[in-house]
């Protein structure tokens, strides 16, 4: 078992370092590699962030260390890297007394907190090394990788300007299996949604939002009104606001699910169902994730909705048969056929 040292500890001779330019040394588990360079020592750990090879295998000149393997790039000074799908090596402080290089190699940064800035970096670029190893270490950061579920869905609905797609869907899809997994499969299930986020929004533009009307404008029933003119005249700013407004004033779950369903089943069948699907994951990931995500969740449903293809536009479902008039026939005697399954 690794023992965790804390403190200066003595890690060489400096006269030996400065003999061969490099050293490695274990503390208390903890390998790390000394360099001695332009009359200054450096204590780094030894393995390459990206993929463990050992950096005292590498070259450093004019302050800049390289791995060999995948030629990373390092500060040697700080650990900072030039390359983000690689990760900051740690580096260690070092003092040199009577001849003797000290190091201390105990821990400095939060975990959780650097993982979930790397799992930013990993979005932002679609780096699917990067996001697996950060869902690793943040599954044990909290309930079942919530602080994890809860960034990639404020990505994707912040870095897609189209709004909610695949990836977000995917997303929802995953977390909703976690609890159904084994653990040693969880991560694994987190992973692949995360990397259909950062598939769906790479090379996309952001969405700007709106802001709610000023002061106490619009009651719920004024703007769940107004919303439903403005997505029937493809006016998604104006939906928009509306979705933002009842979102401060007040409005709770049922009340925006009313709200856009009500919306999104104006005209049957909008683009096959997709953005009727949409809805329903986009409410599923606010019950997993919280509802202070509200209102960049649900505005991002509001371009699927102004820019759906309405069936009742479409040749192939108003001939040879007119698919829409038999709908709503249908849809007319289906609240008497659910009340009389009601009484069985």
């Amino acid at each position: 078992m690794e023992t965790v040292m804390t403190g200066f500890v003595r890690a060489a001779a400096l006269d030996d370092l400065r003999r061969r330019g490099y050293l490695t040394a274990q503390l208390g588990g903890q390998p790390v590699a000394l360099f001695y360079h332009q009359d200054r020592v450096y204590a780094v750990d030894n393995r390459c962030p990206h993929m463990g090879f050992p950096l005292d295998r590498g070259t450093v000149r004019d302050g800049i260390l390289t791995c060999h393997w995948h030629h990373a790039r390092f500060d040697l000074e700080s650990g900072g890297t030039f390359d983000q799908w690689a990760d900051d090596v740690r580096a260690f402080p070092v003092e040199v007394r009577d001849g003797e290089i000290y190091v201390d190699p105990s821990p400095r940064r939060d975990q959780a907190a650097h993982q979930r800035q790397r799992l930013q970096i990993g979005l932002e670029r679609d780096l699917s090394l990067v996001i697996g190893k950060a869902v690793l270490a943040l599954m044990d950061a909290g309930p079942a990788g919530l602080e994890a579920f809860r960034d990639g869905l404020a990505f994707g609905t912040r870095y897609r300007g189209m709004g909610w797609g695949q990836g977000l869907t995917m997303h929802v899809c995953m977390m909703n299996l976690l609890p159904t997994l084994r653990a040693e499969d969880r991560p694994r299930a987190l992973y692949h949604g995360l990397s259909a986020v950062a598939r769906d929004t790479a090379g996309r533009t952001p969405h700007f939002g709106v802001p709610p009307l000023p002061g106490d404008s619009g009651d719920l029933p004024t703007l769940k009104r107004w919303f439903r003119q403005f997505v029937e005249v493809r006016d998604a700013e104006g939906a928009e606001r509306c979705i933002v407004s009842a979102i401060r004033a007040g409005a709770n779950d049922r009340q925006m699910a009313d709200m856009l369903f009500a919306a999104v089943t104006d005209h049957r069948y909008i683009d096959i169902g997709h953005p009727a699907d949409f809805t329903n994951k986009a409410f599923e990931a606010l019950d997993i994730a919280g509802w202070d995500l509200a209102e960049p969740v649900l505005s991002s449903l509001v371009n699927g909705y102004a820019n759906a293809s309405r069936m009742e536009e479409s040749n192939a479902w108003r001939y040879p048969v007119d698919l829409i008039a038999l709908l709503d026939q249908a849809f007319e005697q289906l609240p008497a056929a659910v009340a009389q399954g009601e009484q069985r």
